[in-house]
């Protein structure tokens, strides 16, 4: 009985060990073809951009957290609707903030029917120095 479980235990953790040196990435499906995936920033932790409608109001939110020597982050957010097959800017915002985190909420009201996405670009500072970061939200239909 010993031995069987002794066997059992090592299998297992051989299997463990198999898996364990895979690795998968996800790829956002929306990024454009040309635009450039990047696996680590060297200042930023995370950039999202989110998008709820409802009552044909649109709720854009974005945040980016950055490491905490981050000087100022320069973000700019894109309300966008997808007009014969292109992204075009309905709306526009933008903010600076002199820290390492930034949530930032829009709301745009009266849309029309047609297909949008929230676009967030932001400038994340360290000092002079800085790096661009995006990220585009999942797709809505009205």
């Amino acid at each position: 009985m010993k031995v069987l479980l002794r066997f059992t235990c090592l299998m297992l953790m051989m299997v463990i060990s198999l898996f364990s040196a895979f690795s998968v990435n996800a790829v956002d499906i929306d990024a454009p073809v040309d635009e450039e995936i990047i696996d680590e920033y060297a200042y930023t932790v995370s950039v999202s951009a989110n998008l709820s409608i409802n009552s044909n109001t649109a709720t854009c939110r974005s945040t980016v957290y950055a490491n905490s020597y981050v000087t100022k982050i320069a973000l700019t957010q894109y309300l966008q609707k997808k007009v014969n097959g292109s992204w075009t800017n309905i709306k526009t915002w933008s903010k600076t903030v002199n820290t390492y985190v930034i949530s930032y909420t829009n709301t745009k009201s009266s849309l029309s029917s047609g297909t949008y996405r929230t676009r967030t670009v932001a400038k994340v500072y360290k000092n002079s120095s800085y790096e661009t970061v995006s990220s585009n939200s999942s797709t809505v239909q009205i």
